[in-house]
């Protein structure tokens, strides 16, 4: 494949990042005690487990459709929609999920759709998904004292605060966009930041940003109640304390990672899940039992197998599918593409 060539390197430096973290993991928790961990689970809730990860995909991908609706593009079909959507998990191991951009470019090779213009539907996706992932983890914050945590939160919201208000302030980009028609490099792509811009300026409405962030939440609770039900078959007494612990964790560790844009979330993921989960899995926070390192580290192992990289190879099966479906070229044109994210992105 020309785009997984392109990405190759990337996508083999952040494999052998996993291999550290998962080598490091093991070190820590112990290899006898978390295989013996991870044999006793109950494996009877490995398809729930696999049913609410893909719960969480099929929200996500209504929220794509819909956006793409919002932006002008009315002729994709939605089982293309749903083959190029999740083909762009194949590139969730790429830095700061660049790769996923790839997914605008696989709609223009279908529908011709402009790729200025579908562009911002990539950013609203990540800033909604980290806007419900931070109330998620807010859930936690009831039972859970973190200042670390507060302040990480703090700085999303501010951050995307800021964001919106920018891109709803018409009449200073208009100003500003004015300005950059005085530049020659830039004068002839002009038209592109004014497609993106509209695209932004839409995307960010009230009503569509409340609607995405609703949908968001629904999402991405499904994986945290993954590892609420991940903790319960490695032994731990069901009980809400612990779903609003596995919120608190999988939100957390979800968001850091994206914030700090390392490939999958790699490192960063798996210790505030596991770290968060030894230091609040106990007593006053759980009023039944109490989560070991042991617990903690087969838990993190699994709950990352469950989303991360299974969304990974689900990826890659689609990207397979969308090449033989969309044409041998779709590819070669979309790695090509990617070669223009910085400058789309500036």
């Amino acid at each position: 494949m020309d785009l997984f060539q392109k990405h190759k390197r990337k996508i083999l430096g952040s494999i052998l990042l996993a291999v550290v973290v998962y080598a490091i993991l093991l070190l820590i928790a112990d290899a006898s005690q978390l295989v013996g961990a991870i044999s006793a689970f109950r494996w009877e809730l490995l398809p729930i487990i696999i049913g609410l990860t893909l719960f969480n995909y099929a929200v996500r991908f209504v929220k794509w459709h819909w956006y793409l609706s919002v932006v002008g593009v009315h002729t994709l079909h939605w089982l293309d929609s749903l083959l190029i959507f999740l083909a762009g998990f194949s590139m969730t191991l790429t830095p700061g999920k660049a790769g996923e951009f790839l997914k605008v470019f696989m709609v223009k090779q279908r529908v011709d759709a402009p790729v200025a213009t579908t562009s911002p539907v990539i950013l609203a996706e990540r800033m909604t998904d980290g806007l419900a992932l931070l109330l998620l983890a807010a859930t936690g914050l009831f039972l859970f004292d973190s200042p670390a945590v507060r302040m990480l939160m703090l700085g999303v919201v501010i951050g995307a605060t800021a964001i919106v208000l920018g891109v709803r302030q018409r009449a200073l980009a208009e100003r500003l966009l004015k300005r950059l028609e005085k530049f020659p490099r830039l004068a002839t792509r002009i038209h592109h930041f004014y497609a993106f811009y509209e695209s932004a300026y839409d995307l960010l409405s009230f009503k569509n940003l409340s609607i995405a962030i609703a949908l968001g939440v629904v999402s991405w609770a499904g994986e945290c109640f993954a590892l609420a039900l991940i903790l319960v078959g490695l032994g731990m007494p069901f009980s809400w304390e612990l779903v609003a612990l596995s919120n608190f964790a999988m939100g957390f560790a979800t968001l850091a990672g994206s914030v700090l844009l390392v490939p999958g979330g790699l490192g960063v993921a798996e210790a505030s899940i596991g770290g968060l989960l030894i230091a609040f899995g106990k007593q006053p926070w759980l009023p039944v039992g109490a989560i070991t390192a042991t617990t903690a580290a087969a838990a993190t192992l699994m709950i990352r197998f469950a989303t991360l990289w299974f969304g990974w190879l689900v990826g890659l099966v689609c990207l397979g599918i969308v090449s033989r479906r969309f044409g041998q070229r779709t590819e070669a044109s979309a790695a090509a593409a990617v070669d223009a994210e910085p400058e789309l992105k500036a």
